[in-house]
Formats: structure tokens, C-alpha cells, sequence
């Protein structure tokens, strides 16, 4: 198929196109399941074509990650403009902003209603837990990786080393809280977690430290 570039006027239709086949997938999705949703019914969920659907996406899997992916995206302007805020902000102030956005993009009802999803159907499809670890989680943590590896003050770190410390700064973010949300609870507080996102930051950045 042939592409378009963002500011085309069929590039954008395009783009259109596959955020309406996105939603109409994940509200297929969380009302019929992973198993019971189909090609068919989330093409006729988005308006368009058998055909329309397959250009977009060649299987079930494929929209399950878009899904999560659109949940991530950061490409609009506003977005844009509060990273490129971060990327002049001191190392700790931009960890503990980012550690923030981590923890309220995991409690998002969107997410935790596609996590129950990949939950309930992990034992018909094993494959659901690599897709959206891939898709979400592994996503920050490449992203971070790729931050802090630019910057002078953190040079001279083993990159798998550095790689594996960023993946320890989001593990720090998840526990218990994790599985209170996930069964319905309540959350942590925004002050718990800032302080949270403070404490990962502190250890994360005397782990650097003490690699460089």
C-alpha cells in the first residue's frame, strides 16, 4: 500500500481511518473478549470493508497492540511540547515527572479493562502477554533508555546494564498497587506517587551513578 506522508490530505484520512478502526477494535474487544472478537465484527464495529481492515492490520494480534500503542502515543503537539519540557528538566526532576505519567497511564480504566482482557484469555492465548509487554511496559523502558543514554553526565554506562537499571525504575512503580486496581480497588494518590516516582528516581540515578 502506498504511504502518505502525515500532512497529506490522504495521509490524513488515512490516519483517520485506522484511529477509528483502533477504537472500534478495543470496544469490540472489551465486549465480546480476545476470542470471541472477530475480523468481521470489528470491521463492521468501524465502518469499513473486510478488506479496509486487513490493510490496516493482517491479524487480531496486530490490533491488540495497536490498541495499546494509541493508549502510549505521545505524537500530538501538546504532548510533543511537555517532552521536550522534560528534556530540559535536571535527570531526577524528569524522572520523577516521568515516573508520574508512568503510573497514571497504567491506572487509566482503558488499560486496566485491556489488561483483565489479556488476563482472562492468557491460557487460549499466551502469545496476548508478550504483545502487550511489548507494546506498553517494554515501551517505556526503551524510551527512557534512549533519554538517558544522551545524556553527558551518564556516559561510560554498559548499555545492558543501563537497559536493566530502566527496567528496575518501572519495576519499582508497579507492586501492590498494581493488583488493587486491577481487581477494582482504589489507587495510589497523586502525592503517593510522586514520592513514589521520587524514591525510584533516587535509586535509579545512585545505580547510574555508581556504574559510571
Amino acid at each position: 500500500m502506498r504511504q502518505w506522508s502525515d500532512n497529506h490530505p490522504q495521509g490524513k484520512l488515512l490516519a483517520r481511518k485506522r484511529a477509528a478502526i483502533v477504537q472500534a477494535a478495543q470496544e469490540v474487544f472489551l465486549q465480546q473478549g480476545y476470542e470471541g472478537a472477530s475480523m468481521e465484527s470489528i470491521a463492521q464495529a468501524a465502518g469499513v470493508s473486510i478488506m479496509t481492515l486487513y490493510r490496516h492490520a493482517r491479524r487480531k494480534e496486530d490490533l491488540f497492540a495497536a490498541i495499546i500503542a494509541a493508549a502510549c502515543d505521545h505524537s500530538s503537539d501538546e504532548k510533543q511540547a511537555e517532552i521536550r519540557e522534560m528534556e530540559r528538566m535536571p535527570v531526577q526532576d524528569m524522572l520523577v515527572k516521568l515516573g508520574v505519567m508512568f503510573q497514571e497511564k497504567w491506572s487509566d480504566p482503558a488499560i486496566l479493562a485491556l489488561l483483565r482482557v489479556v488476563i482472562t484469555e492468557l491460557k487460549r492465548f499466551p502469545q496476548l502477554a508478550d504483545t502487550v509487554y511489548e507494546a506498553f511496559f517494554l515501551n517505556w523502558t526503551v524510551n527512557l533508555d534512549a533519554f538517558l543514554a544522551q545524556r553527558p553526565e551518564l556516559q561510560g554506562i554498559e548499555a545492558k546494564r543501563r537497559r536493566k537499571l530502566c527496567e528496575a525504575f518501572f519495576d519499582r512503580m508497579v507492586g501492590l498497587d498494581a493488583f488493587r486496581l486491577l481487581l477494582g480497588m482504589k489507587g495510589s494518590t497523586r502525592n503517593e506517587r510522586t514520592e513514589r516516582a521520587r524514591a525510584a528516581s533516587i535509586a535509579l540515578l545512585a545505580d547510574l551513578r555508581a556504574e559510571a
